[in-house]
């Protein structure tokens, strides 16, 4: 049997597959995935039914966990690391946040003023220190998963991004402030159920890189037309800067995702270091971009040599071969396997039962 006649079953097992090998590096987790998706199709090719076949094979983790120990790669939970980098990132902008609005943020709550530009100081010289520790509150909430017992993490990260958000929209100017960490907890709680489900692909890095691109596509327009002159260093910081990146985030490269959350920071930073009419604008979008960023580097396969196949691209073992393609290697030519798996035979790696 072709692999392109395989039941919806196989392809359902192989897209389960690959997902659980998705710590593994891209050229190595490929080649494991069309060894057994080859290892199906001869089975079936014999007679058997595919109920038996992926029986015999055992699932999918079972599977994935095997082929690590014979490649000498830990076993690792991806899904969970993925959640708990991003809490961790959370965890870090909500104490930024909260250094950023206790010594910086000029304090909105009516005290009688001991000097008289009390008004201009933050809410630590204002209020003291105790009330300042109130801010670490919502990075607390973001570190609370960290914590959480294993069947509860995905529940509190969800709690969290709810709580956090409605803090956000409740709280007035303060509230705005923390938009920036009410985003980076959504993907702490999104992107893990994402990546266990195999979901995202070549279509996520796509419109990442567009977001990322497009404050610099609307600086060129807007320059090109006369209404914004920028000079060369402006050129290439607002226009060339986010075209590059997003280009990196839309053909998978990690370095892209870890540049977009970077530069995410530092406009954060610089926002709040320069206060401006304009700083409620560069806040929220430092703040996307750190979010946006983060969420790709945290879900990003690690490259085996060519980074533009981080995850899942064109060369993707879980997708039908189209006309004219090799079976083995759907839309580009197949790599030399590694030489760890080259002595590895495909029922070694998916032992039929």
């Amino acid at each position: 049997m072709s692999d392109d006649g395989l039941p919806e079953a196989a392809w359902a097992y192989l897209r389960a597959l690959d997902a659980e090998l998705s710590d593994v590096p891209s050229g190595t987790a490929e080649e494991i995935v069309a060894d057994v998706r080859a290892h199906i199709a001869d089975a079936l090719d014999s007679g058997r039914s595919a109920d038996e076949v992926l029986a015999g094979l055992g699932a999918a983790p079972d599977v994935a966990r095997q082929a690590r120990e014979e490649l000498g790669l830990p076993d690792q939970d991806r899904p969970e690391r993925v959640g708990r980098t991003l809490s961790l990132v959370a965890s870090a902008v909500g104490v930024l946040i909260a250094v950023c609005v206790s010594f910086l943020l000029p304090s909105t709550v009516p005290v009688e003023p001991i000097q008289a530009d009390a008004g201009e100081q933050g809410v630590l010289g204002r209020l003291g220190p105790g009330i300042a520790l109130l801010t670490l509150l919502p990075a607390l909430v973001a570190a609370a998963p960290l914590v959480a017992p294993a069947r509860v993490r995905a529940g509190s990260r969800l709690a969290g991004a709810i709580a956090l958000t409605m803090f956000a929209c409740a709280a007035g100017e303060t509230g705005l402030y923390y938009f920036p960490l009410a985003l980076v907890a959504w993907a702490a709680a999104l992107v893990p159920w994402a990546v266990r489900r195999g979901a995202g692909g070549r279509w996520w890095h796509v419109l990442a890189g567009g977001i990322v691109a497009m404050p610099g596509v609307l600086v060129a327009v807007a320059s090109a037309g006369g209404s914004v002159g920028v000079g060369w260093v402006g050129a290439a910081l607002w226009i060339a800067g986010p075209v590059a990146a997003g280009a990196l985030c839309a053909y998978g490269f990690r370095a892209g995702y870890a540049v977009t959350a970077l530069a995410g920071a530092l406009v954060m930073i610089l926002a709040m270091a320069e206060r401006g009419f304009l700083f409620a604008a560069f806040w929220l979008f430092g703040g996307l971009y750190l979010a946006l960023g983060a969420a790709g580097y945290a879900a990003a396969r690690p490259a085996d040599g060519d980074p533009a196949t981080a995850w899942a691209a064109d060369g993707d073992p879980t997708s039908p071969p189209v006309d004219g393609d090799p079976a083995g290697a759907p839309g580009a030519p197949a790599r030399p396997r590694p030489e760890p798996a080259t002595e590895a035979d495909p029922e070694a790696v998916a032992p039929a039962g």
